[in-house]
């Protein structure tokens, strides 16, 4: 139990498929009031095994060598890290260089009445939705595989982990990084609280389920949805409709018009295809990902308070362009 007193919450929420350039957006998010660190293998040993569920112990013999910086862990938090999904792949090669978490660190003070118990669980709701917010911009913002695996809260007393929660059971690979220039360009767009208009609401929230599932053909099928619920109003000529509406918004000319209009009319055959148990013919990670490209930047095109699905189909028809 913890004391009456002040003390200080630190939530966390640790980050899957980046490196450390993710760092870069710390001058950005302070100003929001969170941080990116950096943990290294001992560090992870030292003050955060809990989240693979392995009991923090002093002084625990560190024999096992990770990485060339050659940083010790213990068997069993080796073990441990071995056996998780999130963690396996890269420990199996002992070249596990660290991980990326994402901190808030919030005071607060227990006065010992009826809604003690709420201040945490206040607290680890509002830093759950930030991270989701958060997560979307950088999802929205470029190509790639950025996702939580779970959060979790630390006290500054107790220095047990209360509050936890898991967020993936798959593991998911590719990085997430970011150049200086990107870096900087998203610092400049990042928000506390991403407004979403009720135009690309259900597209916003297909592009986020994709990220979850396991099968890179269920990501396809759904990424498309995501374009259906965006550029679609009938039952009839679906593949032409999408194609010629996102290729009216995202191209600069009429070459590029035509390039657009026909991969996005391959990419919808081949969401036929997986939809009717036919063959996909073509590299479906590669389409999986050019699809992705193309779904972030209809949401952001489209995420505007002043954009409605009538007006938007109005303005793309009165265009007249045909492929």
């Amino acid at each position: 139990m913890i004391n009456i007193g002040k003390h200080t919450f630190e939530s966390y929420a640790h980050i899957l498929n980046v490196d450390q350039a993710i760092l870069k957006l710390n001058p950005a998010l302070e100003k929001l009031g969170y941080l990116f660190i950096w943990i290294d293998a001992s560090e992870l040993e030292r003050g955060f095994s809990e989240i693979v569920n392995v009991p923090r112990v002093p002084n625990r013999p560190l024999p096992v060598i990770i990485g060339r910086e050659q940083h010790g862990i213990s068997h069993e938090l080796h073990h441990a890290l071995m056996h998780s999904v999130s963690f396996g792949l890269r420990f199996m090669h002992l070249e596990f260089p660290g991980i990326v978490l994402l901190r808030r660190l919030t005071d607060f003070e227990l006065m010992g009445d009826d809604t003690d118990f709420q201040v945490e669980t206040l607290e680890f709701h509002l830093f759950y939705t930030f991270i989701q917010d958060l997560l979307l911009q950088m999802r929205l913002f470029k190509i790639g595989e950025i996702c939580v695996s779970q959060f979790f809260c630390i006290t500054s007393e107790s220095r047990q982990i209360g509050l936890r929660k898991t967020e993936i059971s798959i593991g998911a690979r590719g990085n997430y990084t970011l150049s200086d220039e990107e870096a900087g360009m998203l610092s400049d767009k990042l928000t506390a609280k991403y407004d979403i208009s009720p135009f690309v609401e259900l597209a916003v929230k297909n592009f986020c389920v994709a990220y979850d599932l396991p099968d890179v053909r269920l990501r396809f099928i759904t990424m498309m949805t995501c374009l259906e619920s965006l550029f679609n109003l009938g039952k009839d000529q679906i593949a032409h409709t999408i194609s010629r509406h996102l290729s009216l918004l995202i191209s600069a000319d009429m070459d590029e018009f035509q390039d657009n209009y026909r991969k996005l009319k391959k990419l919808y055959g081949q969401r036929n295809a997986i939809v009717h148990g036919g063959n996909y013919k073509g590299q479906i990670v590669e389409d999986y990902l050019l699809l992705s490209d193309y779904v972030r930047k209809a949401i952001n095109y489209c995420n505007s308070p002043d954009t409605s699905k009538e007006a938007l189909f109005d303005d793309l028809n009165a265009r007249g362009i045909e492929p």
